[in-house]
């Protein structure tokens, strides 16, 4: 079992800090061109962001797995003399800081960093057995002998799916990959287009709270008496962006991800203004 130490204002384990170190090294170095690292878990693009926005170089970082609203994403550094009117205040799982950078390449003629770090692969059952699942696809491409971190997310679409990879795993895939599950596949390249949005699902929530504070949000979005919510927050049984908090006064933002034990994850989309009676209409999406 990994040894824990307090990093900064979260528990790493000792390849977290290695994984921070080396991002750190990295942003030091890319003064005048981009480069990035494999990709990462959402948890992992958080300690990341945390220690460089410490730093004071977080408006060089972007995260990116192929679309706009991906889970597992590469950090992007982007070179110092690349200037923006970065927002501040924001997620950094907010698709509005996504979409910040997306604009700030294409303005700058750098559109191309969306797709030299990353390639795509479109993977086709043949149609015979049952359709692979997730879990099917990526047994499959763990069996080639690839490395999770080479691997993005992997997107099930209707009648294929499309697995976002580094250039070396994309080129073993459409050579080696044969099957998933019980069905046959055909791989080949699939241009990677950031306007491509896979299906998925989500139960919308429009509520209203007293405020935006974690216990209340968490009342609002899990149906339950505030004392219980306050419970759930104070017992370690709520993550705030993959990170567990326990102050139940934690102002919440738009872009927050609030994972619930027993409840579910949902999307923070923000708050819709006031009611007649002075209370916030809290927007929400819930994964189903």
């Amino acid at each position: 079992m990994n040894k824990k130490e307090n990093a900064g204002a979260f528990l790493c384990t000792d390849e977290e800090r290695l994984l921070i170190s080396r991002a750190a090294e990295l942003s030091a170095r890319t003064e005048d061109s981009a480069a990035a690292l494999s990709f990462l878990t959402p948890r992992e693009q958080a300690l990341i962001y945390a220690e460089l926005e410490r730093r004071g170089v977080a408006h060089r970082l972007f995260f990116w797995g192929g679309f706009v609203g991906a889970q597992r994403r590469k950090a992007v550094f982007l070179p110092a003399w690349l200037e923006g009117d970065y927002p501040r205040g924001i997620s950094v799982f907010s698709e509005e800081r996504e979409r910040y950078f997306i604009d700030l390449l294409t303005f700058s003629g750098m559109e191309s960093l969306l797709t030299d770090f990353l390639c795509a692969v479109k993977l086709c059952p043949g149609g015979f057995r049952d359709a692979p699942n997730h879990r099917d696809y990526l047994g499959s491409l763990m069996a080639l002998g690839l490395k999770r971190s080479v691997i993005g997310d992997i997107c099930i679409c209707d009648g294929y799916a499309v697995v976002f990879c580094e250039e070396t795993a994309a080129t073993l895939i459409t050579a080696e990959l044969r099957s998933a599950g019980r069905e046959s596949l055909k791989s080949e390249m699939f241009p990677v287009d950031r306007d491509f949005a896979p299906v998925v699902r989500f139960e919308e929530i429009c509520t209203t709270v007293a405020s935006l504070r974690l216990d209340g949000v968490v009342r609002a979005l899990c149906n339950v008496s505030r004392d219980e919510a306050a419970q759930l927050v104070s017992k370690g049984m709520v993550d705030v962006n993959y990170f567990t908090k326990k102050e139940t006064d934690l102002q919440i933002k738009g872009g927050d991800i609030i994972s619930v034990r027993g409840f579910g994850k949902f999307i923070i989309d923000g708050d819709g203004g006031e009611t007649r009676r002075q209370r916030l209409r809290l927007l929400a999406r819930k994964y189903v």
